[in-house]
């Protein structure tokens, strides 16, 4: 089983399953701007972009980044019909048995107004407990309200209470900068490494300690082979790249599906 994933640009957004990069720019969709009255109409409003992205089936995702430490981060973009962002999910995890989950960026004309956060993660006394917290932005991206409910495990969490809780503002640039591949999160050429029968394409930020993405190669484009050629001389060149999620038997790989250097 597959699915085909494109990379994003700031100024576009691709979908899965197709042919090609389907970027598109959100400057050019009518976006509707929702104002808000209260916590209940944003609610509605979560439920709403939930059922509108799972209907459309559209998603984009990016690179699977991880630290030498265990630090993860995947961010898949739901969107809608008609190729705009609605909701951001960003799985991660901080690595070294530290807290690890994922949040829900629901948006509004591109800015978060309901964050939830689903999180594991051990308390003071190195107990196991799982976080539901979900933070309300106004129009300004100023948090105004946090409530939360916790147990010790994710299945008791379903029958319980929010509570009120202490102001938790969360920012979504990590997420959009992972999506994007930019930043810290830049593909850059980190060289090649064999395992087994298969090797693999390195990418990464040019940081010694920061995030890397491997992609099997199945075959070798223009690209892969101008890199092999002299992976010193190549070291660090920006690159953007096409690829696949393959999954087998339960444990999911990317595939390189051809690349390009980027001036």
């Amino acid at each position: 089983m597959k699915k085909y994933i494109f990379p994003l640009l700031l100024a576009g957004l691709a979908s899965c399953g197709s042919d090609n990069s389907g970027e598109v720019n959100p400057k050019e969709n009518k976006t509707i701007v929702k104002h808000f009255k209260n916590e209940a109409e944003m609610d509605r409003q979560v439920l709403e972009l939930k059922k509108i992205t799972e209907s459309s089936g559209m998603v984009a995702n990016s690179l699977h980044y991880e630290k030498a430490d265990g630090q993860m981060v995947e961010v898949i973009g739901h969107l809608d019909t008609a190729n705009v962002l609605q909701i951001l999910e960003e799985q991660f995890s901080e690595g070294n048995g530290k807290t690890n989950g994922t949040r829900y960026y629901f948006l509004n004309n591109g800015k978060p107004f309901v964050i939830q956060e689903l999180i594991d993660q051990v308390n003071g006394e190195n107990e196991a407990v799982f976080i539901d917290r979900i933070s309300y932005y106004d129009s300004k991206g100023k948090i105004i309200k946090t409530k939360e409910r916790s147990a010790s495990f994710q299945d008791d969490i379903n029958g319980m209470k929010y509570k009120p809780a202490t102001l938790h503002p969360i920012s979504s640039q990590r997420a959009m900068d992972a999506l994007n591949s930019q930043k810290e999160f830049a593909t850059t050429f980190q060289g090649f490494v064999n395992q087994d029968m298969f090797s693999y394409i390195i990418l990464g930020a040019d940081d010694p300690n920061g995030f890397t993405t491997a992609l099997r190669l199945d075959y070798k484009d223009q690209l892969v082979n101008i890199l092999a050629s002299d992976p010193e001389k190549y070291m660090g060149a920006h690159v953007k790249v096409n690829f696949e999620v393959h999954n087998d038997r339960g444990f999911e790989f990317q595939v390189y599906a051809g690349g390009k250097f980027v001036d």
